[in-house]
């Protein structure tokens, strides 16, 4: 009488993934796809996360704010008037060494004639309000600044833009330095991600 073998071992099946773990998976990798995807963002220099020091931008932005700069806008258009822009000051020679990154909002385009006078501005000889959160901006000079050299009646050079502080009193600007090369502006502020209470978009 021949003893058959053994039996054969029952093969292992997959135990299937519930729904829960599934979920987590998923969870996991679209995380993971947006930290690298971040990763690169900023190695290429399109999203750029910073603090501002100073008050000069107030009360858009704040000293101590923590915010985003975003390069995407600039590929699909040119600088505009009421841009926020985070600019560098290489070649900016009034501006001090070493090269820093100023935040300040576009008021003057290539071509335009900028003239600030009590308080207003005017673009090629007409009024235009820029406005923030609390309603249009006055552009007045700090205090002491009156008797020092400033450039506020003049016509923007190609390539160049004219930009201002929200907060006129305690800026300092392209009236007291001149203009910012168009190849020094990286981005544009898109969002503020700190203080919790401020959270949110900047225009």
């Amino acid at each position: 009488m021949n003893n058959p073998g053994p039996p054969p071992l029952p093969e292992k099946g997959r135990v299937p993934l519930d729904r829960r773990s599934k979920v987590l998976i998923g969870l996991a990798l679209v995380v993971g796809v947006f930290v690298v995807g971040l990763g690169v963002l900023r190695a290429l220099g399109l999203i750029r996360p910073f603090s501002v020091p100073t008050g000069g931008m107030a009360p858009t932005i704040a000293a101590g704010d923590h915010v985003v700069m975003e390069g995407f806008t600039f590929l699909a258009r040119k600088p505009g008037r009421g841009d926020i822009a985070v600019f560098k000051t290489d070649g900016i020679a009034q501006l001090p060494a070493p090269a820093n990154l100023y935040v300040k909002r576009i008021v003057g385009e290539p071509g335009d004639h900028v003239r600030i006078s009590e308080g207003k501005l005017f673009i090629n000889d007409k009024h235009v309000a820029i406005s923030n959160a609390v309603g249009d901006i006055a552009y007045h000079l700090p205090a002491g600044a009156e008797v020092t050299a400033r450039q506020t009646d003049v016509t923007v050079p190609d390539g160049q833009y004219y930009v201002l502080g929200d907060n006129s009193t305690n800026s300092s600007d392209s009236r007291f330095w001149g203009f910012v090369p168009a190849d020094n502006i990286l981005g544009r502020v898109a969002f503020r991600y700190w203080p919790p209470q401020r959270t949110g978009g900047v225009k």
